[in-house]
C-alpha cells in the first residue's frame, strides 16, 4: 500500500517508517502541502497521513482540498500533539477518518492504520473468481452494484444487460471502477488506455472516450454511480445512494 504523509519532524518520521515497513507499505513524506498536492495530482496513494503540527502548513486546509478534489474515497488520517476532545471533533467534522495523538505507538498506528483502510473499501465492490465455463473462459469479473465486468473477456454488463464498448472505451470504464470513490488522474488514464502514444493530459479524446462511457453505461445516480469530473485533473467514479433509483428509472436502451 503508498502512503502519503506529511510530516516535517524526523523523529516523527522514524516512528512512521518503523510502524510501516512491517506491514509492506511504501512510505512517502513531504514537509508541506504543495510537494504533497503535486504528487497527488501524478500518481495514486491508497491512504493520507496528515500532522496537524507541520510548521508553516496549514492541515486543515489540505483535509479540505483532499475531499473536494479526491473525494471521500480516500482514506485520511490526522495526528496532532493535542488529545482535547474538541479538536479530535473538529478533525472528523472536517473530513478525516481518524485522528491519532502524538507521539504516535508503532503497533498502534500501524494497527489503526490497516483498521481505518479495512473500513474505507469500497461497500458493494468485489472481484470474485467464476467458475470455468461459467462466462466462456472467463477467469475474473468485477462486480459492482448493476455493473459487472467480465475481465478476462473485456466485456461488461449493466442491469444484466450487455453493452458494448470499444476496447478504448472498456480500458478506461474498468480503470476507473477499479478505482471507485477515488480520483483518476488525466495522466493516469494515458498511462493505462493511451500507452506510447504521446497524447497530451488534456487532449480532447480523453474527454470524449470519458462521455461515451457515461452514457453508454449509464453512469447516472439512478444506477447507483456519478462519474464526476474534477476540472483539469481527472474524473471520479462515485457510489450513489439508490433511494431514488427505484423511482422512475430509464431503461439502457432508452438513454
Amino acid at each position: 500500500m503508498r502512503i502519503a504523509a506529511l510530516e516535517d519532524d524526523p523523529a516523527r518520521a522514524i516512528v512512521l517508517e518503523r510502524a510501516l515497513h512491517p506491514g509492506g507499505h511504501t512510505l512517502a513524506r513531504f514537509r508541506s502541502s504543495q510537494p504533497m498536492i503535486e504528487a497527488m495530482r501524478r500518481e495514486p496513494f491508497d491512504l493520507l497521513l496528515l500532522d496537524r503540527d507541520v510548521a508553516g502548513t496549514n492541515a486543515d486546509d489540505l483535509l479540505d482540498w483532499v475531499r473536494r478534489t479526491l473525494g471521500h474515497g480516500m482514506p485520511v488520517m490526522m495526528l496532532g500533539q493535542s488529545d482535547a476532545e474538541e479538536v479530535v471533533v473538529g478533525c472528523l467534522a472536517a473530513g478525516a477518518d481518524a485522528y491519532v495523538p502524538q507521539p504516535a505507538r508503532c503497533d498502534e498506528l500501524r494497527a489503526r492504520i490497516e483498521a481505518l483502510t479495512r473500513r474505507a473499501a469500497v461497500p458493494g465492490m468485489t472481484v470474485a473468481t467464476v467458475p470455468p465455463g461459467a462466462l466462456g473462459d472467463t477467469s475474473d469479473q468485477l462486480v459492482c452494484g448493476v455493473f459487472r465486468f467480465a475481465v478476462a473477456e473485456h466485456r461488461v454488463w449493466v442491469n444484466s444487460m450487455t453493452v458494448a464498448l470499444s476496447p478504448k472505451e472498456y480500458a478506461l470504464a474498468l480503470l476507473l471502477f477499479r478505482n471507485l470513490g477515488a480520483l483518476v488522474t488525466r495522466r493516469a488514464m494515458i498511462e493505462h488506455v493511451w500507452p506510447a502514444t504521446g497524447i497530451k493530459e488534456q487532449a480532447r479524446t480523453i474527454d470524449s472516450h470519458l462521455s461515451r462511457v457515461r452514457t453508454k453505461l449509464a453512469l447516472w445516480p439512478f444506477n447507483g454511480i456519478m462519474l464526476r469530473s474534477v476540472y483539469r485533473l481527472g474524473s471520479r467514479l462515485d457510489p450513489i445512494e439508490t433511494a431514488v433509483a427505484t423511482r422512475g428509472r430509464p431503461s439502457l436502451a432508452a438513454l
